[in-house]
């Protein structure tokens, strides 16, 4: 019994192939919108400073390294500790909600994928790319006034040890002050992406198309059920109660396979 419904079932299938292009319709619907928004946000803000420019380090009270080292070393300004606490207390105070979905760790591994330095022309571009705008704004600011900050503490260690250095040789000249100071160049500047296609929306893609297919393999074994034609030479001689002489084969399969010859 099971094999004569299963096979009732495949027959369906074979005869209603046109409604397979059904399962594309949500996965279609999927890409298209995905397409047309925007899922990508980069970040940036300019800063005008020199490359001999003193930034100062936070593990210690008078050190300092040139702001170009941080040019080959990034992680060393984006996964410092003391300003990944500093952010995340601010992230929890001022975005609650994204701040509250990302532990410490979480927030170092999103640092590390979004952040980005480059360096042009006596000017310091601090990049996020990334999906989530608010969070990239904040983070652009926040590691702006971050070097600014470092730049100026770092200027007053670098006097403070010329100033000790000048004095064992018994010179009264006046330190001038060091240049230069950095300073934001511009404002915080967002341009949104769009993309016909991600990679990261193949998995959507195959759940929805599956899901898709799913649903017309049900719609058709409904509309087998619902089907009350007569399936087999028994059910006709059961229903009518007469002895069934013969039946006329599938002709338009006959059809097919005889021109396929010709």
């Amino acid at each position: 019994m099971f094999s004569f419904f299963l096979k009732r079932y495949l027959y369906k299938i074979s005869t209603m192939q046109g409604l397979f292009i059904l399962a594309l319709i949500p996965a279609f619907i999927y890409v298209s919108l995905a397409a047309i928004q925007t899922d990508r946000f980069t970040i940036y803000q300019k800063i005008k400073i020199l490359p001999d420019t003193p930034l100062a380090l936070s593990n210690s009270p008078s050190d300092f390294i040139m702001m170009d080292w941080f040019l080959f070393h990034p992680d060393e300004l984006f996964q410092d500790a003391y300003a990944i606490q500093s952010l995340n207390r601010e992230l929890q105070r001022e975005l609650p909600p994204q701040a509250g979905l990302m532990t410490e760790p979480q927030l170092i591994q999103s640092i590390k994928q979004t952040m980005s330095l480059s360096y042009e022309k006596d000017t310091l571009s601090i990049k996020y790319t990334g999906f989530d705008q608010k969070l990239g704004k904040f983070m652009t600011a926040f590691y702006a006034k971050k070097i600014i900050k470092k730049a100026e503490d770092g200027v007053r260690r670098q006097e403070a040890l010329l100033a000790k250095q000048i004095k064992p040789e018994g010179q009264v000249t006046p330190i001038p002050k060091l240049l230069p100071y950095s300073e934001l160049k511009g404002d915080l500047t967002v341009e949104s992406e769009r993309e016909l296609w991600r990679n990261e929306r193949l998995p959507m893609t195959l759940l929805l198309l599956a899901a898709g297919l799913a649903v017309v393999l049900v719609l058709i074994g409904v509309l087998e059920l619902l089907d009350a034609s007569f399936k087999s030479e028994r059910q006709i001689a059961r229903v009518l109660h007469l002895p069934v002489l013969g039946a006329v084969p599938n002709l338009s399969r006959i059809s097919r396979v005889m021109s396929a010859k010709a």
